[in-house]
């Protein structure tokens, strides 16, 4: 490729460093250690609840391309092994070669992608016609096949079938090229199964111009996990030779000399898989070769798409420029040293986490967007999505993007240009329907920033979050999101994972208030990082775990080992309440201090790396193959013992990681998991999602250099001599000539680059270990009061005091003179001055109140739902002593108790449907506590937990 065709390959991808020069004779090219069948075997002795292998597949691709021409395989027998719809090791048929895949995604028989397939037929045709009807006799067309006859490298994949033909695939980024050489005797056809992806397809068309060589269609159907996202696909081929003779089917009929079919229909609750195809034969014994563009937007641009990109090229010629752009992709994070064993995993997972996302425009810059309207991408600009669809980001947040913001800066700035462009189509987070929760699109892109990918629209995406995740929550995508911005949490009888949803979304608003810091808006910064601490309204004091909470308390019977029951109790997605039970990633510390501290939680967490991926079925021990788990051998960080972190980590890429076609432990979610793979390996970690902040681990071999893509200023040079001889532990570090005990590095290191000088040894000693050498924890928040509990009339969706939809009338409470920011009637108390839809209450879970006054009594402000509620609040006097304080508060729907007075009293409540409900609410002051009034009281810190029912604390005052 030379002249404009180069020009047009750096604007297609992102221009790329070359890899460094230096690499010791005796090691194995980056290029070449990449093994492309690892991960493509799932190992059945495994149960672990989610599938024991990668999903991964051998083909043709560039880095972050549309397409990845690959075959796909089919085996009798289990159809949870070898139908799976992608590529299974154990499988002795492929099904064709499709057009695209999405590497290392779950849900088994609905892969997405494989669009287009064509199957070489070398059989003789009937009457002109295929002896059967793909329609109903596709598997008469499968192709029996050796893996001895397989060849594979980084943007070529190679067989020769059983049947004689050799197939050969490589590609560019919107391009397949495809060779084809049939046995010298015997029939030379294609089989063009338009309708033939891995999922159902509602309608397809082809249509064949046998005098300019070319073959074109589209099909419309559902993409990955078949969970509601729709698409329409193009394609158009054409071939170097001439057609001997074509047909087409459409169900069972076969019409020889036809040049179109089509089956199409709006009703989405068909499948018409195989239904509608085609038919091009070829002189005997010819070698074909097929270059086909693929498109979004429309035949004419997968046309255009393939005319631009390979043009008169040859296969060798795009192969060629294929293995180039592997060569510099995998040069952007170049290890010196370490075994062939070790080099072909550490390449081969960078090489996974390098086939998604994937760029979506043509090269004309048209793409189709996330409201299904053609757009135009800026120029110098890529328009990107498989940003983990199907799981809306819930795997690449942990791990993929970060990897990408080290070494392709420019693509991890497109995918933050390519979610505000969801967020202008849709107006929502989510690209489609999700089987994850979260708004993980809002911890990509905060943590992107962070990183440096800041050339985007950073206002609109910061006023889209909080324009979407507020009260009154139409406009959110977080399921529940109701429930949990009004109060929180969210309660256990919501099912549906709704306590690891609890953890999820406290990530999301700790990523939302990172970002709102960097813009400077305080407001939203104090907003969302009160709800990021909402972990702590899960967290229950008495078991000193993550637990399911309902309205009347903890479910302290809940077993953490399950994830999902026949009950339908399930609490915690894809993994366990003791995996889950770490997922506090922004404070650490405070989670560890709640759980009894550094020696209870270091027992804890070794108890959970005794089984380093157990799975989620009724299991103590950790499932490090799934992405939940993903930051707990950096927890030890945070405990002070770097060092068993680095022992976990060796355990797991040594326990856990082969160079088989099993080698993957779990499924590589489009490459999430082989970026932790990657990260274990060169001694850094992104383990507060939201930020750059990188946890420093000992890398695994002697010398590791980053280079950023198109970003020579951001290169990172690790030393860590010694690595390859034993030395695992971090003894000393350097950063940029500095010594430093502290065992994290943060954002601002990854904007200029720099050294990172390790002093490894055998043994470990005290680096990291001291309390001032932890990562951060973010604590702000913490204290703030967090459950809106009032509302306007005719706007209870702006608020819910239970968990059943109700809340206070602020209009009744104003017509009782309780106005905000003001006394309350007869009392010595203040009424919150929060807006409708802002927090006006603390529903306990240990926050400090600042106090600073003298008195004899204390008294609190509040209720419960589903009371009464009793706990224990603490006095801390300003000479540092502290004194208990019981406190009880009647439901809200009561009478006071004894000792209780109700200074306010209401008829009525909102409900979240905007109508008003009768009866007669109160609000209560708190039996008085005396207090030692020889001393100033300096705070007072709300019970850590409540025996049954949701506490609310409008206000404290200390009394004469």
């Amino acid at each position: 490729m030379t002249g404009w065709k180069a020009l047009l390959a750096a604007a297609v991808l992102v221009p790329l460093t070359p890899s460094a020069a230096y690499a010791a004779p005796a090691e194995i090219s980056a290029f070449d250690a990449v093994d492309q069948f690892i991960g493509t075997e799932l190992d059945t002795t495994q149960n672990k609840s989610n599938d024991a292998y990668g999903n991964t597949f051998p083909g043709a691709a560039v880095p972050f391309g549309m397409v990845q021409p690959s075959p796909t395989t089919w085996a009798e027998g289990n159809a949870n092994v070898g139908q799976k719809g992608g590529y299974e090791y154990t499988a002795s048929l492929i099904r064709g070669f499709g057009m695209t895949r999405h590497s290392g995604t779950g849900c088994t028989g609905r892969f997405g992608g494989y669009e287009f397939p064509t199957i070489p037929y070398a059989g003789e045709l009937t009457d002109g016609k295929l002896p059967s009807s793909p329609a109903s006799a596709i598997k008469d067309y499968y192709l029996p096949f050796r893996h001895a006859n397989e060849t594979s490298q980084p943007g070529y994949y190679g067989v020769k079938l059983d049947n004689g033909v050799e197939a050969e695939l490589t590609a560019t980024a919107r391009t397949a090229v495809s060779r084809f050489d049939f046995p010298k005797s015997g029939a030379s056809t294609l089989i063009l199964d338009v309708s033939g992806p891995n999922n159902r397809t509602f309608g397809s068309e082809v249509t064949i111009d046998a005098a300019n060589r070319t073959v074109s269609g589209w099909m419309y159907g559902t993409d990955v996990c078949d969970v509601g996202n729709l698409y329409k696909a193009y394609f158009s081929t054409k071939y170097d030779h001439a057609f001997e003779s074509f047909g087409t089917w459409t169900d069972e009929a076969l019409t020889a000399g036809s040049a179109h079919a089509i089956k199409s229909t709006t009703d989405t609750g068909v499948d018409y898989r195989h239904d509608t195809g085609a038919w091009v034969t070829f002189q005997q014994g010819a070698k074909v070769l097929a270059k086909t563009g693929f498109s979004y937007v429309g035949v004419a641009n997968a046309a255009l798409n393939r005319d631009t990109e390979v043009g008169k090229d040859g296969f060798n010629d795009v192969k060629h420029d294929a293995k180039k752009l592997w060569k510099d992709a995998l040069g952007t994070v170049d290890v010196d040293g370490g075994t062939t064993e070790q080099r072909t995993k550490f390449y081969t997972a960078m090489y996974h986490s390098f086939l998604h996302p994937n760029v979506r425009e043509d090269v004309n810059g048209q793409y189709t967007g996330f409201d299904d309207r053609v757009h135009v991408i800026d120029r110098g600009h890529h328009f990107y999505k498989n940003i983990n669809f199907a799981g809306s980001g819930w795997d690449a947040y942990r791990s993929q993007v970060q990897l990408l913001a080290l070494t392709f800066p420019q693509v991890a700035n497109d995918i933050n240009r390519s979610i505000v462009a969801l967020t202008q189509q849709k107006g929502t987070w989510a690209p489609g329907a999700a089987r994850m929760q979260g708004d993980n699109y809002q911890v990509i892109l905060a943590t992107l920033d962070d990183m440096g990918a800041t050339d985007y629209d950073r206002a609109a995406a910061l006023a889209s979050m909080k324009a979407t995740q507020t009260l009154p929550a139409t406009r959110t995508t977080r399921s529940d999101g109701y429930q949990y911005f009004s109060t929180g949490l969210i309660e256990n009888a919501k099912s549906d994972f709704a306590t690891s949803r609890v953890l999820e979304y406290s990530i999301d608003d700790f990523a939302i208030a990172q970002l709102a810091q960097r813009l400077g808006d305080t407001a939203a910064y104090d907003y969302f990082s009160a709800r990021s601490q909402n972990w702590m309204n899960v967290f229950d004091p008495v078991s000193k775990h993550i637990m399911p909470r309902s309205r009347n308390g903890f479910d302290r019977s809940y077993d953490l080992r399950v994830r999902e029951d026949s009950a339908g109790r399930g609490q915690f997605n894809q993994s366990t309440g003791h995996q889950y039970g770490w997922l506090v990633p922004h404070n650490l510390s405070a989670l560890i201090e709640a759980r009894g501290g550094i020696a209870e939680s270091t027992a804890a967490l070794d108890r959970l790396m005794e089984r380093l991926d157990a799975g989620a079925y009724t299991q103590t021990g950790n499932y490090l193959s799934n992405q939940p788990a993903f930051g707990t051998p950096w927890v030890y960080h945070w405990l002070q013992a770097p060092a068993k972190g680095t022992d976990v980590l060796y355990r797991a890429v040594a326990e856990m990681y082969d160079t088989t076609p099993s080698g993957l432990p779990g499924n590589d979610d489009q490459g999430s998991l082989s970026a932790w793979y990657v990260f274990a390996g060169i001694g850094l970690y992104p383990a507060v999602y939201g930020t750059g902040d990188l946890v420093v681990s000992g890398p695994m071999f002697d010398r590791i250099t980053i280079n950023p893509a198109g970003a020579a200023n951001r290169k990172i040079k690790i030393n860590a001599a010694g690595t390859a001889t034993g030395a695992r532990y971090v003894n000393a570090l350097k950063v940029n000539g500095k010594a430093q005990t502290a065992s994290w590095i943060d954002s601002s290191f990854l904007a200029r680059g720099g050294t990172l000088d390790f002093t490894m040894k055998s043994t470990a000693n005290s680096w990291g270990t001291g309390a001032a050498d932890v990562p951060p924890s973010y604590t702000d928040g913490t204290d703030a009061r967090n459950n809106a509990g009032t509302t306007p009339d005719g706007q209870g969706n702006l608020g819910s005091l239970d968990l059943s939809d109700w809340s206070l009338s602020r209009t009744s409470l104003a017509a009782a003179g309780v106005t905000p920011g003001a006394t309350v009637p007869g009392t010595s108390f203040t009424w919150p001055t929060a807006e409708p839809g802002k927090s006006d209450n603390w529903i306990p879970h240990g926050q400090r109140i600042a106090v600073g006054k003298a008195g004899r009594t204390l008294s609190f402000l509040g209720l419960s739902t589903n009371g009464p509620a009793t706990g224990t609040a603490v006095v801390t006097y300003t000479d540092g002593t502290s004194q208990d304080v019981p406190l009880t508060l009647s439901d809200w729907a009561a009478n006071p108790a004894a000792g209780e007075t109700a200074p306010i009293t209401l008829a009525g409540r909102n409900n979240v449907n905007g109508t008003a409900g009768t009866g007669t609410f109160r609000i209560f002051a708190s039996a008085p506590a005396g207090l030692d009034a020889a001393k100033t009281v300096a705070s007072v810190t709300l019970p850590r937990s409540t025996d049954k029912g949701i506490m609310h604390v409008f206000d404290v005052t200390v009394n004469q």
